[in-house]
C-alpha cells in the first residue's frame, strides 16, 4: 500500500465513521467558523478541565474531507492541554497555507497528501479554524 492510498484510506474511514460528531451539551469553550469560500461551517465545542481538553464535540456542514478533518482533530486534541492544542491548530494552518516542512503526528500525516491540492485546503482546515476561535475565549 502506497503512502497516498494509506492517506486516502484514513480519510475515508474518518469521513464514513467520524469520531465525536455530536454537539456537546456540557462544554467550556465553543468556536464557530463558516467558510466564506464554500459556506461550509463547523460548530465545535470542547470541555476543558484543569487546562486539559477532556471532551470534544462538533456539528459540521461540509464535505467528506471536512468531516474527516474534524474527526482527526477530535482524536488528536482529546487529552491535550489547551496550549498544545492551540500550537497544533496554528501548525496545521501553517502546514497547508505556508507549506512548512514540519512533519505531523499520528494520522494527521494525511495532510501530506492534502497539501498537493490547494483547492481542498478550505475543507481540511475548517475544524482547525473553529478550534482556534474556541481557544481564543
Amino acid at each position: 500500500m502506497t503512502e497516498n492510498s494509506l492517506h486516502r484510506e484514513i480519510i475515508e474511514l474518518h469521513a464514513q465513521n467520524p469520531h465525536c460528531n455530536q454537539k456537546l451539551e456540557d462544554f467550556s469553550h465553543q468556536g464557530f467558523f463558516q467558510s466564506e469560500k464554500t459556506g461550509n461551517q463547523c460548530d465545535l465545542q470542547i470541555l476543558v478541565n484543569n487546562g486539559v481538553i477532556t471532551k470534544v464535540g462538533y456539528r459540521l456542514q461540509g464535505s467528506a474531507l471536512a468531516t474527516a478533518a474534524a474527526s482527526l482533530l477530535a482524536i488528536e486534541i482529546q487529552g491535550m492541554n489547551t496550549a498544545d492544542a492551540n500550537i497544533l491548530a496554528h501548525r496545521m494552518v501553517l502546514y497547508l497555507l505556508d507549506s512548512t516542512a514540519d512533519s505531523l503526528p499520528g494520522d494527521l500525516c494525511v495532510y501530506q497528501s492534502i497539501r498537493r491540492f490547494p483547492e481542498r485546503f478550505d475543507c481540511a482546515l475548517l475544524p482547525w479554524r473553529a478550534l482556534l476561535i474556541a481557544l481564543e475565549k
